[in-house]
């Protein structure tokens, strides 16, 4: 038995096992979006992690593809892909956004810390009246 049809069939039988093979590829996108995080050591929404899932879900998909071509359909497709990385996507764009907003938020407190001179004691001003 050739590699492509050895992989279909454990594919089959996990999916057989748990019920739901959309599910299933919502789960495992998100389980290799984790495990590549932790094994790169990169913080939260790393795009690694991302690329990651998405070169797995590629091979899955052309596996698929070589596996069932006569039924194989691009609507299939578009879907496995979209439930796979969905919540890997919208994790790393929310913690990109967060970086960016924590980013311009240190750059404020820098220019108003310099804003403000220390004396050169370094101790703070006591403010008299």
């Amino acid at each position: 038995m050739d590699i492509v049809h050895l992989y279909k069939s454990l594919i089959d039988r996990i999916v057989a096992s748990s019920g739901s093979a959309e599910l299933l590829h919502v789960h495992v996108g998100l389980a290799i979006y984790l495990l590549t995080l932790m094994v790169v050591r990169q913080r939260r929404g790393g795009v690694v992690a991302l690329q990651a899932v998405f070169a797995a879900e590629l091979g899955n998909e052309v596996m698929d593809w070589l596996a069932a071509s006569p039924q194989w359909t691009w609507a299939d497709t578009i879907s496995d892909v979209v439930l796979t990385l969905m919540w890997p996507a919208a994790i790393t764009a929310v913690n990109a956004w967060r970086r960016r907003r924590w980013r311009k938020t240190v750059v404020r407190a820098t220019a108003r810390s310099d804003a403000i001179s220390m004396p050169a004691s370094g101790r703070a001003p006591i403010a008299t009246t």
